[in-house]
């Protein structure tokens, strides 16, 4: 058992570090990491249950039980929460995981082995039933990594389910048990579990396939009357207002009406000299102007600044040139 509870140890230490350098090399996922950063959290849940597991068969130490178990609990519903940050609904998930911790801590305290062990394992199945079943909605399923981590969650929620059956009705100490389902066991498998999560969340992070789908097919032109018509947004003669307001101020500027056209349009394309962008929303000009003026306002311009924007119908073949631009800097 030593051994086997050393090999977690060592996965888990593995993975977290693994995805620390992920975290350290690609300062891309640290803006958009919120489920990365699940994971981690997850992944140490997993082997602080492990360790304190250990410390409970050497001791006999109520409290490490209990605490083991909760951990054991959050290690799956942690991720199930993260999904949340790429399809929506991280507090609620986080509220169904922490929900499900605190019930087996309750019942890991007040009522005694073996009846809290077959608590623990059903609320770790459905942990691990709920992060599967969210590893495949559509917001995700077409990443690539989804279908591993759906995979192993599943494998782990039924692996769990065989623990609770044979626990009731051959018995927690029967020979069946005691040789496929329990401690050392459960540990390979939880080894398993945290290793191939871990990959599935870098694969899912990484993946770039829809968003490359989505920008070739703009660049056919396919999503031309979804996208709506084609503004070209800018500073007009920005030469005069570097001249006039100073270069830091002018530079300040541009990047402000890139950010807040970016807002309307997150895949506004930017033209060659950073002074104007395109943008495609389904509005009238007098739309896009107001809702252009109320983000300048907000990002500390003046009236008369405001009015140093241009807003005009891009042409037909310069709508479908930024497009084109726009899929091969994805493609890039």
């Amino acid at each position: 058992m030593l051994t086997a509870g050393v090999a977690l140890v060592c996965a888990c230490l593995a993975t977290i570090a693994g995805l620390v350098g992920v975290l350290a090399l690609r300062p891309s996922w640290r803006r958009r990491g919120g489920l990365l950063r699940f994971g981690i959290v997850g992944a140490l849940s997993a082997t602080a249950a492990s360790l304190l597991y250990l410390v409970h068969t050497k001791t006999g130490d109520a409290a490490t039980l209990v605490i083991s178990d909760i951990a054991m609990v959050l290690a799956p519903g942690l991720v199930f929460a993260g999904l949340g940050s790429l399809s929506g609904g991280v507090l609620a998930r986080a509220g169904v995981a922490l929900s499900l911790a605190a019930a087996v801590g309750v019942v890991s305290t007040t009522v005694g082995m073996p009846a809290s062990l077959a608590v623990k394992v059903v609320v770790v199945a459905a942990a691990c039933g709920l992060t599967s079943a969210a590893a495949m909605q559509p917001a995700i399923a077409a990443r690539r990594g989804s279908r591993l981590l759906a995979v192993t969650m599943a494998a782990y929620g039924v692996f769990s389910l065989c623990r609770a059956v044979v626990g009731l009705t051959t018995g927690w100490d029967s020979p069946l048990y005691r040789s496929a389902l329990s401690v050392v066991p459960t540990t390979v498998a939880g080894a398993a579990l945290v290793l191939l999560s871990g990959i599935a969340l870098l694969m899912i992070l990484s993946d770039r396939s829809a968003a490359l789908a989505t920008q070739r097919e703009r660049a056919a032109g396919r999503l031309d009357l979804e996208l709506g018509p084609t503004w070209s947004v800018g500073l007009g003669s920005f030469g005069i207002v570097r001249a006039a307001l100073g270069p830091a101020r002018a530079d300040r500027m541009k990047d402000d009406l890139i950010a807040a056209a970016r807002t309307l349009d997150p895949d506004a394309v930017v033209d060659a000299t950073r002074t104007g962008t395109r943008v495609r929303i389904d509005d009238d000009q007098a739309a896009v102007e107001e809702a252009l003026h109320d983000r300048l306002i907000a990002a500390g311009w003046t009236p008369g600044e405001v009015n140093l924007v241009s807003i005009e119908a891009a042409a037909s073949d310069e709508a479908a040139a930024a497009v084109g631009d726009g899929a091969g800097a994805g493609a890039r």
